[in-house]
């Protein structure tokens, strides 16, 4: 989970509100959510298991 953090933190450059492991489509992923520089609270779901791909977004309205 501490990784998910870390990669989060690094390529939001926000503040990590909350971390929370959840199962999703028969894996455990690290849902996370993020306040980026404005303000606006983000919602990151990353996956350890593929580590080659970065977090998704979810719920982003851009």
């Amino acid at each position: 989970m501490s990784d998910s953090v870390r990669r989060i933190e690094r390529s939001t450059r926000g503040r990590v509100l909350s971390v929370e492991r959840m199962h999703s489509d028969g894996r455990d992923v690290n849902r996370v959510k993020v306040m980026d520089d404005s303000g606006r609270v983000r919602v990151y779901v990353d996956d350890p298991q593929q580590r080659g791909r970065g977090p998704r977004a979810r719920g982003d309205d851009d």
